[in-house]
Parts: C-alpha cells; structure tokens; sequence
C-alpha cells in the first residue's frame, strides 16, 4: 500500500494539497484524489490498429489507483481530461476491467472532465458508474480542468501537457514526470503507465516537482520547502 508520508504537502491559495509520487494529487480536506491524462484503453486502441500490445495495462494502472485511494482514505475521483484514449468500442479489454473495479469501490464518487481524447466517447456509456462533465469543474479556490489555462473563478489545477523535465547527469539525461506549479495555475503529470511526455522550460518564477519512484522531489531554488 502507498505510504502518505511519501507524498509532498504544498499549499495552493490556502489549501493543503499533497503531490503523490503515484503521479497524483490529494486533496485531503475534500478526502479527494485527482489523477490526468489515464488515456485508459489505449491499449485496445492500438490492437484495433493491429499493433498487438499485451493487455493489463490498465489493470495495473487501477491497481494504482486502488492503492492511493485506500492510503489517502479518500471518498472521491476527480479525472482531469483524457480518462479514455479513444472511444470505447463493444470487445474492449478496458470496459470489464473497469466495470468490475467500480463494483469494488461502489462508495467512490467518480467524476470525469472530459478532455480532447474523450470528445468522440458518448457519455451515456458511463451512466450511473462515472459523472461525466464537458466543462471545467469550480470547486473554490479551485478550478478542476483538462486544458492549463487561467480562469478568474479559482486557480486551476489541469494535466493535457503530460510534463517532464530533463535532469542532466554525468554523460546522460534524465526524464522525469513532473508537477508543475505557476502563479495561477499547477500542471499535473500523466497518470498512465501507457502514455508519452512533454519537455517544459518553468519560468524563473516557477516551481517544478520531480516525481521520483518513491517520493516527489521540489527541483530549483525557487522551490517551496514541504510544509508539514
């Protein structure tokens, strides 16, 4: 089970929040945990594209989920965009292994904002299992969204870019996922096992997060210390 001692606690406009090295964020006093960018079944996406892959890729990736939400005590999902890679068809590996994870956690709430991989799903598919919302959630201080762009109704918290930073080391690079936090906005990473990342450059004022295997690390000078 995943130790909360391992994740970092920051405070966004007065809110305890804690940045999980299982590339999530939990927002303990709303017993919230939010996850971007799962691009759940991209597996099956890519075998309908007869490119075979393995399956239990997403079994593994609730098996994580399983694991924050039972360490953090948490009564509530929020997904920032991008739950699904594409649109789920009849046959898809995903669809039972999801059904039968939502039945284990019947007292979660769960709550999609649908991003750009989501817009050809058909929200009725997910009635009564998943809230699915086409619009940014307000929930103050916080504005809950797939794209990072600033909203004067609260600071946003959003994925879409899957972050990664470049860490330089003797004769290589590394490239970690990152959270990456700016005036009036924090860029999670991407929670998929299954998914790519994108280079960012952090301006001077910006604070960058490095998700390690076991904890999260602040990078740079401008970094918070962690607040206990």
């Amino acid at each position: 089970m995943e130790s909360p001692d391992r994740a970092m606690a920051i405070e966004l406009r007065g809110e305890r929040v804690l940045l999980d090295p299982q590339r999530a964020l939990i927002w303990p006093a709303r017993r919230t945990v939010l996850i971007a960018d799962p691009h759940f079944g991209k597996d099956d996406v890519f075998r309908r594209a007869g490119i075979a892959l393995p399956p239990g890729t997403a079994n593994a990736d609730l098996t994580r989920l399983t694991a924050l939400i039972e360490a953090h005590a948490c009564e509530r999902l929020l997904v920032l965009g991008d739950f699904l890679h594409g649109a789920t068809q009849t046959g898809d590996g995903f669809l039972p292994e999801f059904a039968a994870w939502r039945r284990a956690h019947t007292d979660l709430a769960v709550e999609v904002i649908a991003g750009n991989h989501d817009r050809r799903e058909r929200s009725a598919n997910w009635t009564g299992s998943v809230e699915w919302h086409t619009k940014p959630v307000v929930d103050r201080p916080f504005v809950f969204s797939h794209e990072p762009l600033p909203d004067a109704r609260g600071y946003v918290i959003a994925g879409h870019l899957h972050p990664v930073y470049h860490l330089s080391r003797i004769r290589r690079r590394l490239r970690v996922p990152v959270f990456w936090q700016r005036a009036d906005l924090l860029v999670m990473p991407s929670f998929g096992s299954f998914t790519g990342g994108a280079p960012i450059r952090p301006g001077p004022a910006d604070r960058v997060f490095a998700v390690g295997p076991e904890r999260v690390i602040a990078l740079g000078g401008s970094a918070p210390r962690p607040i206990r």
